[in-house]
């Protein structure tokens, strides 16, 4: 019998709530790529994609017990490459059960068709981004400036964003050196009417709860930052 062996959890999960009845639904084999590496690559992707503001957005009239009570999963199997992707309903969820699971199939389907279909653009913007990075760590503002796109350019000058992230002057040395986390496609951002973004994550060798993300889009064939943010040590 295949052993399936749980890598990674993460949901919206109260730990006081106890769980009368639960119900798991796989959700989607992951076996688009040639080595379980890059399957269970995906799994991460899709794992930390922004479900939680989403699910907000998409059903307003969850309460949040609803939303306590939907988790989701990866899976990989030791005999083999594939990756299985689970959703786990509990208690008042399961009575939204239809509604919850169009909603996450919609979505890993969306996901795991961007991933494949471009992940030419993803190795750029993974590229782009630790090359971006290393430019704020050099205090090269003008070239990663000259790498933003419209989004961020109309949003703030040049001179407002960087003032807002001085905060990140020891990131490095507080952090270690960078380590690859996660990508995401998002066909929509909350609060915009945009269209078409992609995200890269980095976490950080000495702290993985430190972060620091850029957000792509594209503009005449070109990936543009649209976006930055980080997650820093108190």
């Amino acid at each position: 019998m295949k052993r399936l062996t749980v890598i990674l959890l993460i949901g919206l999960i109260i730990t006081n709530c106890s769980v009368n009845q639960k119900e798991i639904i796989i959700l989607k084999t992951l076996d688009q790529f040639e080595t379980q590496e890059e399957n269970e690559r995906l799994g991460v992707d899709i794992l930390n994609y922004m479900f939680p503001v989403f699910l907000q957005q998409e059903f307003p009239d969850f309460t949040q017990t609803d939303l306590k009570n939907i988790t989701w999963q990866y899976f990989i199997r030791e005999s083999d490459k594939q990756v299985s992707f689970r959703l786990i309903l509990s208690n008042e969820a399961l009575s939204k059960k239809d509604q919850i699971t169009d909603f996450f199939e919609r979505i890993v389907n969306e996901q795991v068709e961007r991933q494949v279909q471009d992940k030419e653009i993803f190795d750029k913007a993974v590229k782009h981004t630790e090359q971006s990075l290393e430019q704020l760590d050099k205090g090269e503002f003008d070239k990663f400036w000259s790498n933003s796109g419209s989004i961020m350019q109309n949003m703030t000058t040049k001179e407002d964003f960087f003032a807002t992230i001085t905060n990140r002057e020891k990131i490095k040395s507080v952090g270690g050196e960078r380590v690859y986390h996660s990508k995401q496609y998002y066909q929509s951002m909350p609060n915009s009417d945009e269209k078409d973004f992609y995200v890269v994550n980095l976490t950080f060798e000495k702290d993985k709860n430190m972060m620091e993300q850029i957000t792509f889009q594209l503009e005449n064939g070109d990936l543009k930052i649209a976006g930055y943010t980080n997650r820093l040590p108190n």
